[in-house]
């Protein structure tokens, strides 16, 4: 355990659910600020910081750390493992200041939350809650039974919570659905949030984000403005004879706004801007809409690790609410009996009659997949976008087929058999053939020594580069640190009382501002020499590892996961032959050949990478679009038979024999 002084830095830390009735971020700032005061700490956070890292949806600020809306039995969080590094790296820290032990964490089993506890004291830190003060553990002492005792109950009474809120909100959702209230949430397109009174009467539409809590009076979703419903009664008619992916192409073709236009939202951690493309799952949303019978529907999907809804109130989880893979809570969508149905008070906007039969056309043309998401399991597709079929060009699509599946032409299974032929390879065959391929490669007589040689020869030409890369590192990070002092020096130098203490702050002030100047001089000119000798061992190690590790993914051919993860890093792609082959009466395609290329080498025919959808296959202009041909197909051995124009019906036509 790292020596720490007795009163030194202090780090601060809470979770924000973003609950309307919670204490905020910058009161329990306020609390921090005060009490480091009264413990003779050094603190340097303030309201306005943790406020513009809610803004600006950062989780570390100097001495702040914060999860906003993260839920609270999740125990690794990006603001949570900052605190923890930073508080085990830096020596000075001597106290982790949290305003409850509910807001450190919510878990579900009470031992995480004191075994989280204990990571910090074990390292001699001081924990400072708003109602107690945890001392560190000594090494080699026991741990206090009063003090467990106390935490287990406070972390269980924590998780409690969790579970009567859940509790509370269904039942509170299950009375406003019954009474044809809106139970939260944005309004679906074309419609708008209304503030009306509990005997229907209208008071005001409300602003987006906008909270209203008044006695009697509740939220309803009514008809938007006109120009939404002239785009949603167009989606409506062309659905009567257009796919639903043919209209999402249409509207994203004509600029229509989307329904998320100029909004953003967040995937993987990374806050954009909408796309504005129209997709089909939006174009069937729009069109299924209950609302547009004038009707309220709620519980079509239930969600929560805690409790969910049924008609009759919440109920306890079972396996079926459990993923299998990852044994975490998954949404499922709840059967139409299970739901709530409720008028609204607008009389329906579109023709009922007409609007029924054009939910019953979208259902059957969604069949049996309806609601089924795509697999996004790499275990099912380890060669999807890597192979492909000499005689046309294109890609080979994944299709079901038994137990497994196989890889059938692109271009075959988008003009329903009207071009190309049914060329097909078993998937499972293909991937291990591919396996082989590459443990053939790697592990030939004398191939691994001569990657090592050719490794450190591409390290030495580098290594004028790796000592200008690790030069421009080590100055940006003391440009990082100077620039964090000299922030610090201008608010010291705002709270100077007395002249002297001003003429004293702005002296080292301007020795900061020189510093800053001369490093980035010193980056922009990458000056001086940094020696680099072990750099270059350490790249082969690390490049050996990865050759291992290849080898060793090629031996496990029944981990197709593996197996897709080393064809996307040696960009294998197999390309395939086929010919006909006369089987007593019928003719087949067989696989007679291929090739097979890793890396940047180029591909024995011309892929294509025209458009793919079946419209354009099929329609008038298919000729343009359906490939580049037959390419140079391998010749098929001298046994085979050739086929004629008929033997390539697929119904019942001659196939060239005499019966």
């Amino acid at each position: 355990m790292k020596k720490r002084s007795e009163k030194g830095r202090a780090l601060f830390y809470t979770r924000d659910s973003g609950g309307k009735h919670e204490t905020t971020p910058s009161e329990y700032v306020r609390w921090a600020q005060r009490r480091a005061e009264e413990l003779g700490l050094r603190f340097e956070g303030t309201p306005e910081a943790i406020e513009a890292m809610i803004w600006d949806g950062r989780s570390a600020r100097g001495d702040l750390f914060l999860d906003f809306g993260v839920q609270g039995n999740i125990l690794s969080r990006p603001g949570l493992d900052a605190l923890i590094k930073t508080a085990l790296n830096d020596v000075n820290v001597s106290h982790v200041m949290i305003p409850r032990r509910n807001r450190l964490a919510r878990p579900q089993d009470p031992i995480d939350g004191i075994a989280l506890e204990n990571s910090l004291r074990n390292q001699g830190m001081t924990l400072v809650f708003m109602d107690k003060v945890l001392a560190p553990r000594k090494r080699g002492a026991r741990p206090d039974v009063t003090e467990t005792i106390a935490a287990t109950i406070d972390y269980d009474r924590s998780a409690e919570d969790r579970r009567e809120l859940a509790q509370k909100v269904l039942y509170c959702q299950l009375r406003l659905a019954k009474e044809g209230f809106s139970t939260g949430g944005r309004p679906p397109y074309g419609f708008r949030r209304w503030l009306i009174k509990e005997d229907g009467m209208r008071i005001r539409e409300l602003t987006e984000g906008e909270h209203v809590r008044m006695r009697g009076h509740h939220v309803v979703w009514l008809p938007g403005p006109e120009s939404e419903w002239v785009v949603i009664r167009r989606i409506l008619e062309m659905l009567e004879h257009l796919t639903a992916s043919r209209v999402a192409k249409i509207l994203t073709s004509e600029g229509v706004p989307t329904p998320d236009h100029k909004r953003y939202r967040t995937d993987n951690g990374v806050r954009h801007r909408t796309s504005g493309v129209w997709h089909q799952t939006t174009i069937v949303n729009i069109a299924r809409n209950p609302l547009l019978l004038a009707v309220v529907e709620y519980g079509r999907r239930s969600m929560g690790d805690q409790l969910r809804w049924t008609p009759e109130g919440p109920r306890e989880l079972t396996d079926a609410d459990f993923r299998i893979e990852n044994d975490k809570p998954k949404v499922i969508r709840n059967p139409v009996e299970q739901r709530i149905v409720a008028p609204t008070i607008f009389s329906a906007p579109v023709d009922p009659e007409r609007h029924r039969r054009l939910l019953a056309k979208l259902d059957q043309r969604g069949g049996t997949q309806r609601g089924k998401p795509r697999s996004r399991d790499p275990n099912k597709n380890p060669l999807g976008g890597r192979l492909f079929d000499i005689t046309c060009g294109w890609p080979m699509y994944r299709i079901p087929y038994g137990d497994g599946f196989r890889y059938r032409c692109g271009l075959y299974h988008q003009s329903g058999g009207d071009r190309c032929n049914h060329n097909h390879v078993d998937g499972l065959t293909a991937a291990r053939f591919l396996l082989s391929c590459v443990r053939q490669r790697v592990l030939l007589p004398g191939r691994l020594e001569k990657l090592e040689q050719r490794i450190r020869q591409l390290a030495a030409a580098d290594q004028c580069d790796n000592r200008r890369a690790q030069e421009i590192l080590c100055k940006r990070a003391a440009l990082c640190e100077a620039e964090a002092e000299l922030q610090q020096v201008a608010e010291n130098l705002a709270r100077a009382k007395t002249d002297e203490q001003y003429r004293a702050i702005s002296t080292v002030f301007d020795q900061l501002s020189e510093q800053i100047k001369s490093l980035r001089t010193q980056i922009s000119a990458a000056e001086g020499e940094i020696d680099t000798a072990n750099g270059a061992d350490s790249a082969i190690t690390v490049a050996m590892a990865i050759i291992d590790q290849l080898t060793g993914l090629a031996n496990k051919a029944d981990e197709l996961g593996a197996a897709r993860h080393l064809f996307d890093l040696l960009n294998a792609r197999l390309f395939l032959g086929f010919h006909q082959v006369k089987v007593k009466r019928r003719t087949l395609n067989k696989l007679c050949g291929g090739t097979l290329t890793f890396g940047n080498a180029p591909p024995p025919i011309e892929v294509y990478k025209g458009r793919t959808s079946r419209q354009k296959i099929k329609g008038p202009a298919a000729t343009e679009v359906a490939g580049p041909g037959k390419g140079n197909s391998p010749s098929p051995p001298e046994c085979c038979i050739g086929s004629g124009l008929e033997d390539k019906s697929l119904r019942n036509v001659s196939r060239g024999d005499t019966i």
